[in-house]
């Protein structure tokens, strides 16, 4: 059996190859893109207008679930804005869906995080926005560290070490975070998650991770993705 997410990408800059190194085999991706360049509101605003019309896309494509990627995009008019944002998928669609926000706060709390700490790629101006999201959802931020870069295409092209480096100093800088989280499906991170985890003793939630975690939960499927944090662990034991 194959199961098909049908994948609502927010970059121009294509975030495949991420999910296609955590993926299971019999777990295909059908993608659809935003277009976002830069990660200024003027984007963000232009591709949320275009969600609802890639959703009812791949309802009538017939996918298994379907992921509307990019928090920032989806929770670009606050998080009233994100709940309208649902009601109008759940109006286009029955099957099973997910936004990165959703998966990202899902991921938290199933790490039992109560105290995060945010290490980002993003403008320090996106990154100050997702403190105010994860407030709005009950999670203390203790602290956090911005990379600052605007252009999707400067993310997806970051060294890996770099962002190792980067949650390592943010984990040592915040004692009390019971959780480190890597925003931005951009982020080169899927190859160290283990490394962080490893490295501060405290459980990781990137934003490709606790996507691809929320669409197995939803496909109720059987086992364990190994090698890429204790979130997709847990899968075969959630579902």
């Amino acid at each position: 059996m194959t199961y098909w997410i049908g994948r609502i990408e927010p970059s121009m800059w294509f975030e495949g190859a991420w999910w296609q190194e955590i993926l299971p085999a019999d777990v295909r991706l059908a993608v659809l893109s935003l277009g976002v360049q830069r990660l200024v509101d003027e984007d963000l605003e232009r591709a949320h207008a275009a969600i609802l019309e890639k959703v009812e896309m791949l309802d009538i494509e017939g996918v298994d679930v379907i992921n509307v990627g990019g928090s920032p995009v989806v929770s670009v008019h606050g998080r009233a804005g994100h709940e309208r944002l649902l009601s109008d998928i759940a109006a286009i669609t029955n099957r099973p869906f997910v936004t990165s926000l959703q998966a990202e706060v899902e991921g938290l709390r199933d790490a039992g995080a109560g105290r995060v700490a945010i290490a980002s790629p993003y403008p320090v101006r996106q990154t100050e926005k997702r403190v105010t999201v994860l407030t709005e959802e009950g999670f203390e931020v203790v602290g956090h560290e911005s990379l600052d870069i605007e252009r999707t295409r400067d993310i997806a092209q970051l060294e890996p070490a770099t962002v190792l480096e980067l949650a390592v100093r943010v984990a040592e800088s915040c004692p009390t975070a019971e959780v480190i989280y890597l925003p931005c499906g951009s982020l080169p991170v899927t190859s160290v998650i283990d490394d962080i985890e490893g490295r501060t003793g405290k459980h990781v939630v990137t934003n490709v991770q606790a996507q691809i975690a929320a669409n197995l939960r939803r496909l109720e499927y059987p086992e364990p993705v190994l090698g890429y944090g204790h979130l997709l662990e847990r899968i075969a034991a959630a579902a």
